[in-house]
This record gives C-alpha cells, sequence and structure tokens, in this order.
C-alpha cells in the first residue's frame, strides 16, 4: 500500500523521463484504487493572437495502483472517468484466463462494454423472427455485453479454429432450428449468435446456460455465458445436450 506522498515521488520520476530539465509538474487525481496522473501543462506565452485552447488531449496519463505502486499506461480522460474504467477492469481481472481475455481484448470486449443500442436496433429489425421468444434478463446482458464480436478459436498445432458470433449481427435469426429444440427438450431459449462450424445456432436460457444447435446433435456450452465463451474460445468439450443432466 503506498501513501499519496509516495505516488507523488514515482508520478514525478515517471514525468521526468525523457524530459530533460527541470521536472515537469503533474496533476494528480485520488480514487480508491489509485492515483490518475498527467504532465501538467506549462501556462503558454502571452501573444497579441486569440488564445490557443489547452491541448489537454494527447497528454501521457498513468494510473499508479494504491496497492501495488505498478503503472499503467491509460488514455487521456478526466481523472474520474478514468478512475471507473480502472475500478472496471480490476473487477474484471480473473473473470476470463489470460489466453481468453487476449482474443477478448483484441475483439474489441472491455469491462462495463454496453451495446443496449445496437441490440434495441436488432430486437426492432428482427422483431417478426423473434415473436414468441422470450427475452430473458440473461440473455439482455449477454448481448448488451458481448454483441457484435467476432471470438475466433485459439489455433490448435497452427490450425485455425471455427468463430463465434455474438448477435446483434447483420444477419437473421434460425427460428426454426430454435423451435425444433425447445419442442425436444422443454427449455425455452433466446438466440446468442452463430457458429461457423456447421454452421451452428448459439442460444441460451433464462438460467443463463449456453447451447450450440448444431446439425449433428445440439451440445452444451455452459452454464454461463463466461464458461460458454471460454469454451469457445479454447475448443473445449461440448457435452450433448441428450448427455447432461440440466
Amino acid at each position: 500500500m503506498i501513501s499519496r506522498d509516495e505516488a507523488l515521488v514515482r508520478a514525478r520520476e515517471w514525468a521526468a523521463v525523457g524530459h530533460p530539465g527541470p521536472p515537469p509538474e503533474v496533476d494528480m487525481y485520488e480514487f480508491d484504487l489509485g492515483f490518475v496522473v498527467s504532465r501538467r501543462e506549462p501556462r503558454p506565452e502571452p501573444t497579441n493572437g486569440p488564445p490557443r485552447p489547452p491541448s489537454a488531449t494527447g497528454q501521457p496519463t498513468i494510473v499508479i495502483d494504491r496497492e501495488t505502486g505498478e503503472l499503467s499506461q491509460w488514455p487521456p480522460l478526466p481523472g474520474p472517468a478514468i478512475a471507473e474504467q480502472y475500478a472496471q477492469r480490476r473487477a474484471a481481472e480473473g473473470r476470463f484466463p489470460p489466453d481468453v481475455r487476449a482474443v477478448l481484448d483484441k475483439a474489441g470486449w472491455f469491462p462495463g462494454r454496453d451495446m443496449t443500442a445496437s441490440v434495441s436496433l436488432w430486437l426492432t429489425r428482427f422483431a417478426d423472427d423473434l415473436a414468441g421468444l422470450e427475452f430473458f434478463p440473461a440473455a439482455r446482458a449477454a448481448l448488451v455485453e458481448f454483441g457484435s464480436l467476432h471470438l475466433p478459436q485459439l489455433e490448435w498445432h497452427g490450425q485455425p479454429g471455427y468463430t463465434s458470433y455474438i448477435h446483434p449481427t447483420d444477419g437473421g435469426v434460425a427460428t426454426d432450428t430454435i423451435a425444433g429444440f425447445i419442442e425436444e427438450y422443454g427449455i425455452s431459449v433466446f438466440p446468442l449468435g452463430n457458429n461457423a462450424d456447421g454452421p451452428s445456432e448459439l442460444v441460451i436460457d433464462a438460467q443463463g446456460r449456453v447451447f450450440q444447435l448444431h446439425w449433428a446433435d445440439d451440445f452444451f456450452v455452459g452454464p454461463d455465458i463466461d464458461t460458454a465463451i471460454i469454451t469457445l474460445i479454447r475448443r473445449g468439450e461440448t457435452p450433448a445436450v441428450s448427455d447432461v443432466t440440466l
């Protein structure tokens, strides 16, 4: 655990790197998990012309972690905004294994991601196709956080795998396949996305369980969206629904 004074020392050391002469001054915003630091802009020399707008955007910005003292680079946003994002990132640590997290990061996922507007448009666009299907809270939460992501499987011995495409996408939804699944197993589900294997449909039920509806069989992917994403990306085992006690 480091104090504000210790953080200020580290902040000034960071600000001085690559800046010969007197150490630059820093601005520091303190929050519960650490300190947001940026180099302070020098006051512009007075001129006869119109005043220039401040160049706050583009200023290097870091967070000093209060517990470890570790420095991390952040975009030049206001201190409270960075503090909120930092808290979300910390909360997400350990949620996904590093190899899966790398795929998610590359796909555009980040803690606190919110695709509510896109999900609403998708629901309106395909309202006729989705009629009669219950839009469970678990489905909404999954689509709002992961909607529109393309999640490729990790390579195996240099061979690429299949990609999962999470709705909302430009394509439609295969409700005939879903209707057959509901009739056979008595489990109400909602479309979650597609998988290139088959191709097949990914669906989610009210409990958050994820299934893959493939032409060869129906498979159980995971008991929740996080586990399902890990399984899909890592090429994990997906037993047939008929072999699983649900």
